[in-house]
């Protein structure tokens, strides 16, 4: 054999082997991630398909599946003819606008390229390589495509794995919800900008409702979703309307009789709302609600025909401290009570920025006393914070809001808010309740003990300590059934225990100061030989708080008011509703008891010093019955209320456990001063003929005379 002929073999053998590798080569690096050889393709173009197209095989084409290749190829020409019966396992929302020869704008769906890629036929009519008769054939399969997809820059194919493919330059945006791509396409490059576009669909109608031009306040929102049913009439044969009642907008939707559904709806930045379907994505809207199934079953079951969502936005501040997220609240009414739900309603809040404050999810029920606020509470709400995303689950239907409220705590420490956390929002309140009881039960049996035992053998000091105990029961009682009271939500009612509890709180105030005064005539010698002098302190120690509380009860300012912690949880009592005059009365009120009881108590320390120096031996009393008679007379004088004036900053949480521990067990540590100081001793009655040691033994005791 001759060495040409060697060498043309060898080339041949060359030639073989070099095409095996080409075969092997592409289908190695087109192999599509699902698995398939080469990933499933959409063929589009902007023109009308040639005549040598339709010839060959009608457009929109079916799907072309050769089972040993596991490619799925579809002709959607010309694009976005979504019938095509390949379309069923394609994503052909797809469109494509030639600008010249060399540019081309397509806009496809965010899973478009997930899905499959997409071939763009530059010029169809002489691009014959694509043709679906030249691929119908498996053998060279891989071959023919190739062909088809690189003769001479005639397509450009688009693709995420940017695999045999050209390049594609990415300036993708952040988008939450659904994306819209869309692809600048030039010879030789491709540009790709992602745009937002958010699932859903509008309503079918809109009703445009007229409101007056007052600004629309919690009442005023209440009286809308009452009515709500109203609008039923206006929407004709439309289940779906969106509502726009000047700055209020929303969505209302008929309820089927039969076959309920859950419900979601999407509120857009800018108020408008798209209804979505239950796998929608809804991170793209501003705030979303979810309405469950069950819901939508109670609803139908107690009567109620629709579902009615409804945006207010710029309600009113609650208080220096407080205010909903940007002033809005969102309304929900289905046209019946519906609570108590095992699958809960969802409201979302996106784009939160919570720096520096707390966000609680509350709710309130659209009912009001003073005809404006609302009273949001937490209750049947939980709230769930991540990544700048608030969800409200919620039980019930009503009105539902964030609630922004500043953290117990600057960055110094400092407290300056006057909010405490929730959990010591509950440890105080569960010490005031234990205490408040265990001294009204102590003041009842020095109540019973004195009228029943002792009354006969009353000094004047211990008829005026009777006085204040009767107060000081009162005030114990009055608290601790107030909340019961406010939970009835009956206004008279309220009115009359708030009235009670703060008229027997000034008139232990009150007592306080009498108790001072007595204290500062025995010390200073002073004759209390007045006629009526008993009587006429009992008439300054009960009338002058009646005086004050008939007043506010003239003025209307006794009422419901929310208690709150830095999240949001609240309890109501009844007590005077205007903040400004309380801190007025009461703690002008007090302040001016205060400053007279801490003299008459400095002077007393002054005094029993004094006399305790210059006492021989015989007569001096240990310093251990000295310090426990100067804490009594410390509480009997009602000093420890001074703690009240030391809850800023720092010292407010210290200064709230203090004062509660004090004031609300201050019954039962009377009780036990009372007890000790009316035992009647025979060396006290020998030593109060020495006049000094008879001052100083007045300053600690009542002795029964």
């Amino acid at each position: 054999m001759s060495p040409l002929v060697d060498q043309h073999r060898w080339m041949l053998v060359l030639k073989i082997f070099i095409v095996f590798l080409g075969f092997v080569f592409q289908n190695f690096f087109c192999e599509a991630t699902d698995g398939s050889w080469i990933k499933d393709m959409l063929f589009i173009s902007p023109d009308t398909p040639a005549e040598i197209y339709t010839y060959h095989g009608s457009f929109p084409s079916n799907v072309i599946f050769k089972e040993k290749n596991k490619t799925n190829l579809c002709f959607n020409i010309p694009a976005n003819k979504t019938y095509s019966d390949c379309c069923k396992n394609f994503n052909c929302n797809t469109t494509v606008i030639r600008h010249n020869s060399n540019i081309y704008h397509l806009k496809l769906s965010e899973t478009s390229l997930q899905k499959h890629d997409v071939v763009l036929l530059l010029n169809t009519s002489y691009n014959f390589s694509c043709l679906p008769s030249m691929l119908y054939n498996s053998r060279g399969f891989i071959l023919s495509l190739h062909k088809c997809l690189k003769p001479g820059f005639k397509n450009i194919r688009l693709s995420n794995e940017g695999l045999c493919v050209q390049n594609l330059t990415s300036q993708e945006e952040q988008c939450h919800g659904s994306k819209e791509t869309e692809y600048i396409v030039k010879i030789k490059q491709c540009t790709k900008n992602v745009t937002c576009t958010l699932p859903g669909k509008q309503a079918e109608t809109t009703l445009n409702i007229n409101v007056s031009g007052t600004p629309i306040n919690a009442a005023k929102a209440a009286n809308i979703m009452n009515n709500l049913a109203s609008t039923l009439s206006l929407m004709g044969n439309a289940s779906t309307a969106e509502i726009k009642m000047g700055n209020v907008t929303g969505v209302i939707a008929k309820l089927p009789k039969q076959n309920q559904t859950s419900m979601n709806f999407g509120f857009t930045s800018d108020g408008n709302v798209n209804i979505l379907q239950e796998n929608d994505v809804v991170m793209g809207f501003s705030r979303s609600v979810y309405l469950p199934k069950e819901a939508s079953e109670m609803a139908v079951e107690n009567n109620g025909s629709f579902a009615g969502v409804l945006l207010f936005p710029d309600i009113p501040e609650i208080d220096q401290n407080r205010s909903l997220f940007q002033n809005e609240m969102m309304g929900i009414e289905m046209g019946a009570n519906i609570f108590n739900l095992s699958q809960t309603i969802n409201i979302q809040f996106t784009n939160m920025n919570t720096t520096g404050l707390n966000a609680t999810c509350v709710s309130w029920d659209g009912e009001n006393n003073n005809g404006t606020e609302a009273n949001w509470t937490t209750e049947g709400c939980l709230t769930t914070e991540v990544n700048g995303r608030i969800t409200c689950n919620c039980s019930h239907l009503t009105f539902f809001a964030i609630l922004m409220s500043p953290l117990p705590g600057g960055k110094d420490g400092s407290n300056s808010n006057g909010i405490i956390s929730s959990s010591d929002l509950k440890t105080l309140t569960q010490i005031t309740k234990a205490g408040c009881g265990i001294s009204l039960f102590f003041l009842g049996v020095a109540l019973f003990m004195h009228f029943l035992v002792r009354k006969n053998k009353a000094s004047e000091a211990v008829k005026i300590l009777m006085n204040l105990f009767v107060a000081l029961f009162l005030l114990n009682l009055c608290f601790l059934i107030n909340e019961s009271i406010a939970k009835l939500k009956v206004l008279a009612a309220c009115v009359v225990m708030a009235a009670a509890l703060h008229y027997s709180m000034l008139a232990t105030f009150t007592w306080f100061f009498m108790q001072a005064l007595h204290l500062y005539f025995n010390l200073h010698q002073i004759s209390t030989d007045i006629k009526y002098y008993i009587c006429k302190i009992c008439i300054a120690g009960w009338v002058i708080p009646a005086l004050i509380v008939i007043g506010l009860l003239a003025s209307s300012n006794y009422g419901n008011v929310e208690i709150s912690d830095n999240n949001g949880t609240s309890v109501n009592m009844c007590w005077i509703t205007d903040s400004t005059l309380h801190l007025g009365v009461n703690i002008g009120y007090y302040g001016i008891v205060f400053i007279f009881t801490l003299t008459v108590f400095l002077v007393t320390v002054v005094q029993i010093t004094k006399f305790a120096s210059k006492a021989d031996n015989r007569d001096k009393i240990s310093t251990k019955k000295r310090f426990f008679s100067l804490l009594g007379l410390f509480c009997l004088l009602g000093i420890s209320w001074g703690f009240a004036f030391f809850s800023y900053g720092p010292l407010l949480l210290p200064s709230y456990y203090i004062f509660t521990i004090l004031n609300s067990f201050q019954g039962f540590f009377l009780f036990v001063y009372y007890y000790f100081s009316s035992r009647i001793r025979p060396e006290d009655r020998k030593l109060s003929k020495n006049s000094s040691r008879a001052t100083e033994n007045m300053s600690i005791t009542f002795p029964y005379a």
